[in-house]
């Protein structure tokens, strides 16, 4: 296959030297065309060389093309964010999704600020999102007995999964669960799940909107999808108490990991296969039959002698699943399939001031940011004064489950996520390790203690 195509422009071919993505020739030249073209119509043409043949280098102006009604801009059978798409092709070969880019202040037209009917595509007015570092947990010292945290988690029968009918757990005021609360996390929504819907103007590479969000204390009305600056300021958890003196304290810093997260896949109430594990910063969990890579987990090349008729059919619908990133300490869920996906994720419920086990639904092309590793840092620095019993609490806020096709909780026929046929649990590694540590630290309960 020729990698150019007939009649290619001097300016194109140039621009094809610069291409850092591996991603098709004939599909990278027919995006450089036609960005070309679209510059043409405003002289910018040379703003665009200058930018990418400096490499940031030197100061460059915003690169602005038309914004279409939906954000996206289609080029032959992809449809994607402009921004996205010509950072991939001139500087991040390995973008996948907008939830990787910062835009730079200096940028006038970045896509997230919706400035008039056009959009900056400059790959330099854009940064990759850092990781933050978070700081370390302080600890005191204690001299006790302690048991691994794999060992002392719970089997797939816990309350957290199988919630009682009567549950009313609530977050209390000092970061942990209500004492109520423990062993029936996952309680049952009073209210119907949240929704995820299509936004006008945002959309993911590949996919469709951030999604607006619907909250179970509000009402029907669609309200917008905004960031909770921090925990703390949304008045989920109160000042910390007083500590020890520093050097008294130990510090438990944020373990690095192989895998970002690993994965169990159940079908009803039943394990199968192999726990996969993630390593790079995304995954996509589909239902097709090809091999698994480390960015690709299939449930159709899965075998059950037990599946029954309803779990054969889940399978086939899955489709193209739901794909999972891994930037800056954040994760995002995005539905890829023709089907919604439901997620229960204890870390995204504290977000928004849900009950903990509130399951969310979000619907295809839409995405949802289900767990946050600073908040998480922040929940259990401020929750280590109060004690062993009340970290051991958090070890289910490192845990994420999510089912394909059919939805669990009060408002469903299905009580539980083990009557659903198809579903995931996901193991968030750096949270679950880093909890580990802190609570080996601490030691563990006194003799004759309970947990309840």
């Amino acid at each position: 296959m020729s990698t150019l195509l007939p009649f290619t422009p001097p300016i194109v071919k140039r621009l094809l030297g610069y291409v850092k993505s591996d991603d098709e020739k004939v599909w990278a030249e027919k995006a450089i065309k036609s960005l070309v073209k679209k510059l043409k119509k405003n002289n910018q043409l040379g703003e665009l060389e200058k930018a990418i043949t400096n490499a940031g280098n030197k100061p460059t102006k915003c690169i602005v093309i038309p914004r279409s009604l939906d954000g996206r801009l289609q080029i032959s059978h992809r449809k994607g964010l402009p921004h996205v798409i010509y950072c991939r092709l001139f500087r991040y070969g390995d973008l996948q999704s907008h939830h990787e880019l910062k835009a730079i202040e200096a940028c006038e037209y970045a896509f997230h600020l919706k400035k008039g009917e056009e959009v900056c595509v400059n790959p330099y007015h854009y940064d990759k999102v850092p990781t933050p570092v978070l700081p370390p947990i302080l600890v005191p010292h204690m001299m006790h007995s302690y048991i691994p945290l794999d060992l002392a988690l719970p089997d797939i029968s816990h309350s957290f999964m199988n919630p009682p009918s009567n549950a009313n757990a609530r977050w209390s005021a000092h970061g942990g669960l209500a004492e109520d609360a423990l062993g029936t996390l996952n309680m049952t929504p009073e209210t119907p799940p949240p929704r995820y819907t299509y936004s006008d103007t945002e959309s993911c590479f590949g996919g469709s909107a951030a999604g607006s969000v619907v909250s179970p204390a509000e009402s029907p009305q669609v309200a917008s999808y905004e960031r909770c600056p921090s925990i703390a300021a949304a008045g989920s958890l109160p000042p910390p108490a007083t500590s020890p003196d520093r050097s008294e304290m130990t510090q438990v810093h944020y373990p690095q990991t192989d895998a970002w997260c690993r994965v169990f896949y159940y079908e009803l109430q039943n394990r199968v296969g192999d726990v996969f594990q993630a390593t790079e910063n995304y995954l996509t969990i589909d239902g097709f039959t090809g091999s698994n890579t480390s960015s690709r987990f299939c449930l159709g090349l899965l075998s059950n002698a037990h599946r029954d008729k309803t779990t054969e059919q889940t399978i086939q619908h899955i489709g193209k699943g739901v794909r999972l990133y891994y930037v800056g300490g954040e994760v995002f869920a995005e539905c890829l399939s023709q089907s919604s996906v439901f997620v229960q994720s204890p870390n995204c419920n504290l977000h928004y001031g849900w009950d903990p086990a509130t399951v969310c639904k979000i619907q295809p092309g839409c995405h949802l940011k289900i767990f946050d590793n600073q908040e998480f840092a922040t929940l259990l620095s401020r929750t280590v004064s109060e004690g062993y019993r009340e970290v051991f609490k958090l070890t289910q806020m490192c845990t994420i489950r999510m089912s394909f096709m059919k939805g669990w909780g009060q408002e469903y026929c299905r009580p539980r996520v083990t009557s659903t046929p198809c579903w995931v649990e996901i193991h968030v590694v750096g949270a679950m390790q880093w909890l580990d540590s802190v609570l080996k630290e601490m030691g563990s309960l006194p003799p004759g203690s309970s947990t309840t």
